[in-house]
């Protein structure tokens, strides 16, 4: 999985009814905490939102390396958004 840093975007887990009906908004990573055994990090993010309410904070944000991986996980999760091709 990627490393994360300061100022990288990813992909985060959000109530729709604070998101416009999406349940992912894009996130700036604003600090980085621990990285766990199996690979995934603890990050602080910073959510643009589709909505009136346009950023929220979230702590202790698990960071996954992919979608399917993030919705399983019982709390505030992330993930890293698909390569572009």
């Amino acid at each position: 999985m990627q490393t994360p840093s300061l100022g990288r975007v990813v992909l985060v887990l959000v109530n729709p009814v604070t998101n416009g009906g999406a349940d992912v908004a894009p996130a700036t990573v604003v600090r980085v905490g621990s990285e766990h055994d199996d690979g995934t990090w603890t990050v602080n993010v910073k959510a643009d939102l589709d909505a009136s309410t346009t950023a929220k904070w979230l702590t202790s944000v698990r960071l996954f390396a992919d979608e399917e991986t993030a919705r399983t996980w019982d709390g505030p999760a992330a993930y890293w958004p698909p390569r572009a091709r």
